[in-house]
């Protein structure tokens, strides 16, 4: 006996958008296809609604929307928003047991940290063996307004011991000493590049977007990280769009700052209906932050298929007005956006609408 029927979805497998109903028995899909009727489910009716994996942010900030000083709950940022699996991008003050208790799946890149102007690899192998299987891999902020010392050759050392370690290594970008195409020539396949569209010095449009177009070649993974509009120029994403050159990962990079402040309740459906206003795709969209963002951090937890586990997410566009600015100062304004109307983890409703 099916739990929930999700009738009339126009459904995202991943690859692909197809008219469907869904059902749910005992935590997983039981069916994918055309049902009339089944005793004792509950039937939840996504006429002109997407049905898709729930969402995967693979760049906030936990450690700080969660600070007791703040007292607010890293939940309220995910399972409004569609999102049951999310990576700590900065997890050096990240706690185990606040982690443990959350609803969300939730992982962490660890930082490489600096220590008299010099990169400190032993504290970085010491978080990678506390949060163990919980670590994707390590991130290194590469802003030199942020940090004078950061150098080329500190990336390319922590390449060498993120692959030592068998990690990946995510690149903040923004305001880096080097251009995006010298810091796409040191990752690797795999490796994440987030705040491709930042507005700072040497952006992804230097050289006719060069450092795209080799990330595409070298299977490094293009972020968006948009943090509302601190570190994404919204004039630069509308020309890169334009040209082709769309991210791979749509991530929030969300943190107490941001949580309210951005025109809008900020989470990773306004950046997905940011996207879609300056000229993104919906397949692309959806793709950004189901499929492609569980391929970045190498977790298989969300899929739309029989047998699977039913962790799921039902949007629909409504009148919402965003009013959101850049650090740049280039202002997007438009009244529908996403809106989550369902989250399911586990084939339990945790989230309606």
């Amino acid at each position: 006996m099916a739990n929930i029927i999700l009738k009339n979805g126009k459904v995202f497998d991943g690859e692909k958008f197809f008219f469907s109903d869904l059902v749910i028995e005992d935590g997983k899909i039981l069916r994918v296809g055309k049902i009339e009727h089944v005793d004792g489910a509950v039937v939840i009716d996504c006429a002109n609604c997407i049905v898709c994996s729930s969402l995967t942010d693979i760049h906030a900030h936990f450690t700080v929307i969660g600070d007791k000083r703040f007292g607010f709950n890293a939940e309220m940022a995910t399972l409004p928003f569609g999102v049951t699996c999310a990576v700590d991008a900065c997890g050096i003050n990240a706690d185990h047991n606040y982690m443990n208790n959350l609803a969300v799946d939730t992982f962490v890149f660890v930082p490489l940290c600096f220590s008299g102007g010099k990169p400190d690899f032993e504290r970085a192998e010491s978080l990678l063996m506390e949060f163990n299987d919980r670590a994707i891999g390590i991130k290194v902020f590469f802003d030199c307004i942020e940090n004078p010392d950061i150098r080329l050759e500190h990336l390319e050392r922590a390449l060498l011991f993120a692959k030592e370690q068998g990690k990946k290594v995510m690149v903040h970008t923004s305001d880096s000493p080097v251009s995006m195409l010298d810091i796409v020539k040191a990752l690797g396949d795999g490796d994440i590049l987030s705040h491709a569209y930042h507005g700072g010095i040497n952006t992804i449009e230097e050289n006719d977007y060069s450092a795209y177009k080799l990330a595409k070649e070298k299977g490094v993974i293009i972020d968006a990280g948009m943090a509302g509009g601190v570190h994404t120029d919204f004039a630069i994403v509308k020309r890169a769009i334009k040209k082709g050159v769309i991210p791979d990962t749509i991530s929030t990079d969300i943190t107490c700052a941001s949580a309210y402040m951005r025109g809008g309740i900020y989470g990773i459906t306004e950046c997905m209906s940011i996207f879609k206003n300056l000229g993104m795709k919906e397949e692309e969209i959806f793709n950004a932050v189901t499929a492609n963002a569980r391929k970045a951090i190498g977790k298989e937890i969300g899929v739309i298929k029989e047998s699977a586990t039913a962790n799921i997410a039902v949007f629909k566009e409504e009148e919402s007005l965003v009013d959101i600015v850049d650090k740049a100062g280039n202002r997007v304004t438009f009244e529908k956006s996403y809106k989550c109307k369902l989250t399911i983890k586990d084939g339990k409703v945790l989230y309606r609408g």
